[in-house]
């Protein structure tokens, strides 16, 4: 049995690393221009060519584009063949949430109702936590947080591999669609009222085994949310 060395993360994908993030938050946005190579070696701390390489790799998933004499910038459009990698969907989605909302809905209530059917003690012990610190929780940045953490949880506990793949391809973009959603939710204490009841309706179906109601909970809740946008 052979095992290869592990080596370190080359600086090059920390920068490339560092400039996704800054797009997926809206720190650069379409057709900003970046500062020269030599500037951002100097910001970032790094070589010239870890710089070099990182912008290279950026150009090649076509997130930047590069123009000679004019310099580097994010592109304004995501190519088509890049369509399915998840940088795209802020492209695909900018202030039309619509769609993301749609997918979100076919994806998680489907889900729903295969974690009631197949959902572990662990994952339900989990999910139970999830509820508890909804209930108990004053902090809006923490109870945003849970509530991500208790979409994610259910869509694992469905134990479908691909659903689970589909879901994490759009990981990032929903879970800052459900960070969003739940601000403006929660800006009323009624509407905070009747969030916590649908959560907790469909811990309760999913937990006990109750497949279509899980579903229907689910759908009912999805459908509250899309009202707000």
């Amino acid at each position: 049995m052979e095992f290869q060395q592990i080596v370190t993360s080359k600086i090059y994908k920390l920068v490339t690393d560092q400039i996704k993030q800054m797009v997926y938050h809206k720190k650069l946005r379409k057709g900003d221009k970046l500062p020269s190579e030599r500037e951002l070696a100097s910001r970032l701390g790094v070589s010239r060519s870890a710089v070099r390489e990182a912008l290279r790799s950026l150009e090649m998933m076509g997130l930047l584009v590069s123009s000679h004499g004019r310099g580097t910038f994010v592109a304004d459009s995501f190519p088509q063949e890049k369509l399915f990698e998840p940088l795209s969907l802020i492209y695909a989605l900018e202030d039309n949430l619509t769609e993301l909302s749609e997918v979100r809905s076919i994806l998680e209530i489907q889900c729903a109702g295969l974690a009631a059917e197949r959902i572990s003690p662990e994952e339900k012990a989990t999910l139970k936590e999830y509820i508890e610190q909804l209930i108990n929780s004053q902090e809006e940045s923490k109870l945003a947080e849970i509530d991500k953490d208790f979409h994610t949880l259910i869509v694992m506990a469905s134990h479908n591999k691909l659903l689970y793949y589909l879901y994490s391809s759009i990981h990032e973009v929903v879970r800052s669609y459900i960070g969003t959603m739940h601000r403006l939710i929660i800006a009323n204490p009624e509407n905070s009222k009747v969030l916590l009841k649908q959560h907790i309706l469909i811990y309760e179906s999913i937990t006990t085994g109750n497949a279509k109601q899980a579903r229907d909970a689910m759908a009912e809740h999805m459908q509250f949310v899309r009202t707000f946008f």
